[in-house]
């Protein structure tokens, strides 16, 4: 069972439309949930035995089964051994998983699990499974909206949300966020029972505006907080050889460069999945991977090459077939505003207008979409259908215009020497540093051109490729060590609702523009509106996802768009083209398949009736959908 998650009524139709206009069509949906029985029609994969893709994972001596653990499990080995209670598409599509059904009544949520469903070890998945998650991980975004977890019986869960509670859909959309089979009560009960203790312990926070500041409105102390942070150490520590988890596959094996997933023969949805193994290869170097997948030896992998090299792929292995699909997210950098002269609003703005972000695009990600804008909350193609056009109309474009650009650095006492190198009023001259992870293709490629474009322009600029891991703790720490670092932005990893994205922004990049930050480690920006009102950012984030009314979500959205991109501290270069390759050889019954020729299996934005299922093949957008339920539909 699949259902279209409805953000807000009034909203509904921007929310759809996150998929439909990608082929130039609206959609114009009803505003109730609908919800669609799983189609049994279609193309069924093709079992070859082996599926092959690329994957990462701690080395066979570091490796352990706790997912929380140091190193992680690995990836996609978190998507394909784990379920969760729903999954969520990123086309606003919610599949339920180990959940039968949900509902809403009150300030409750009461979800009616499946009974078939167990670990891989065999165990039976109960409700104290989905309590125990919750205890363990009490700093998961849902407990923070919630003030208690019942279990009446072993398959029904009752969440009861604190006053106000979330609207419907939200709920649903938090709780989405989880991997609930990732912490078994039978397996780790000693520390569950241990932080289920600790929580009982602490009274309740005595002002209710401050009650979502911690778990299940609890007044966290010190010493409480040590509390469950010690347990939680300890609890990290331990854990089975391989994961145990509730999903589809299970790790049988791994070696420093591969790793054996298994199909689960526990898993309830058993008869769907038609790979019986998946076989992981770790490959860093970006060069070998394009080598082994023009070779024919990875059945697939989600990532867009330059133009000349994807095409030399797909000329040199007729049975690949590269699939464009819009990410909501951007490829950008956040400006470091600890470090002047960034943290003057008209010298950030004057780097935006030197840059021709249409170039840098055509280098790092052929196939992205230009924006005109700064840096809004949200990707450009949900800015223009959440944002309303009167407010568009008022917020600043920055087009590559270097007369403008050169204008708003003399209103701040710039000038530029007769060796073409601009100096602030003081006569003194920077050497300025944009960054990235090194690993991050699209990162090193924009971040390259950036710095030539304002070294040219008279601004110096050094470009740092940063090994991965050193790059975040840099960039992050103190004041950090760069001007700009680039990042994923506006991005609304999992559902597009423009709440998502806005405090991804405010909330978890905040560390990395260095911005004013509160208690809660949430940027703080107080700005002008659209409308001349005092608008504050982080109170409007907090008050969202309690917003019952849509036109109050609505103007919230809005501000917040408004105020970003007038107050940048940071700029989009391009929206983000995520790419699917497939090998026909390995995988069958593809979507779209009568465009193959048309387009030389360099398949551009498809229609709406082919978004939904192109865009569950890649796995960060769906938690791997596509393996899980094993049907395609014809084109």
């Amino acid at each position: 069972m699949k259902t279209k998650v409805k953000l807000s009524t009034a909203l509904l139709s921007g929310v759809l439309i996150g998929t439909t206009i990608l082929a130039g069509c609206g959609s114009n949906n009803a505003t109730s949930v609908a919800t669609v029985n799983q189609s049994s029609k279609g193309y069924k994969l093709n079992p070859q035995g082996n599926l092959s893709e690329f994957g990462n994972w701690p080395l066979p001596a570091q490796y352990q089964g706790n997912p929380y653990g140091s190193g992680g499990v690995g990836n996609p080995v978190w998507n394909d051994v784990f379920d969760g209670l729903f999954q969520l598409i990123r086309t606003d599509v919610t599949y339920n998983r180990i959940a039968q059904s949900v509902e809403n009544n009150g300030n409750e949520t009461i979800v009616h699990l499946r009974h078939d469903v167990k670990w891989n070890d065999g165990k039976p998945f109960t409700s104290k499974d989905v309590w125990a998650y919750y205890m363990m991980n009490n700093g998961a975004e849902a407990p923070h909206y919630l003030s208690r977890i019942e279990t009446p019986d072993e398959y029904t869960v009752v969440f009861r949300w604190l006053d106000p509670a979330p609207f419907d859909d939200m709920r649903k959309v938090f709780l989405a966020e989880d991997k609930q089979d990732t912490i078994p009560y039978h397996y780790y009960k000693q520390w569950v029972d241990k932080a289920a203790s600790i929580l009982k312990s602490a009274n309740p926070v005595p002002n209710p505006a401050n009650r979502r500041a911690e778990p299940f409105g609890l007044l966290i102390t010190k010493d409480i907080q040590k509390l469950l942070s010690d347990n939680w150490t300890d609890f990290t520590k331990h854990g089975p050889k391989y994961p145990l988890g509730a999903g589809a596959y299970v790790v049988s094996n791994l070696t420093a460069t591969d790793l054996i997933l298994k199909k689960n023969p526990y898993y309830y949805n058993a008869k769907k999945v038609h790979f019986k193994t998946i076989r992981l290869r770790s490959i860093s170097d970006i060069n070998q991977q394009f080598a082994l997948l023009k070779a024919g030896g990875i059945s697939l992998t989600n990532q867009t090459p330059p133009k000349d090299i994807l095409e030399s792929i797909l000329a040199a292995n007729k049975n690949l077939v590269h699939y464009q699909v819009l990410d909501t997210a951007c490829v950008g950098f956040m400006f470091n505003l600890q470090h002047k002269p960034f943290d003057n609003v008209a010298f950030r703005k004057a780097i935006i207008y030197a840059l021709d972000r249409n170039k840098i695009r055509e280098v790092a990600n052929f196939y992205g979409v230009n924006t005109d804008y700064a840096l809004t909350g949200m990707p450009p193609n949900l800015l223009h259908q959440w944002v309303d056009p009167e407010v568009l109309a008022k917020m600043t474009e920055y087009p590559h215009d270097a007369k403008k650009a050169a204008e708003l650095l003399q209103s701040i006492g710039w000038s530029k020497g007769a060796d073409g190198i601009w100096h602030d009023k003081n006569g003194k001259r920077y050497q300025f540093a944009v960054a990235s992870d090194s690993s991050w293709i699209f990162g090193v490629n924009a971040g390259e051109v950036v710095a030539e474009q304002l070294t040219g322009f008279g601004l110096p600029t050094k470009f740092q490729a940063v090994d991965p891991g050193l790059y975040w703790s840099t960039a992050q720490n103190g004041t950090g060590k760069y001007d700009m670092d680039f990042t994923w932005q506006d991005s609304s990893n999992g559902f597009s609702f423009p709440w998502n994205s806005e405090r991804n922004l405010y909330w978890w990049k905040s560390s990395l523009s260095h911005m004013p930050i509160n208690k809660q480690n949430q940027g703080v920006l107080v700005a002008k509106g659209y409308d001349g009102q005092e608008v504050d950012v982080e109170k409007l984030l907090s008050q969202l996802p309690l917003m019952k009314s849509a036109a109050e979500q609505k103007n919230a959205i809005d501000e917040i768009a408004y105020v970003s991109n007038q107050n940048p501290i940071g700029v989009d270069m391009f929206q983000n083209m995520q790419g699917a390759w497939m090998n026909t050889k390995d995988v069958s019954g593809l979507s779209w398949s009568s465009a193959f020729a048309k387009y030389n299996r360099n398949l551009p934005l498809a229609p709406a009736s082919m978004v939904e299922r192109i865009t569950e093949q890649i796995e960060d957008f769906s938690g791997d959908q596509w393996l899980v339920d094993g049907t395609y539909y014809p084109s």
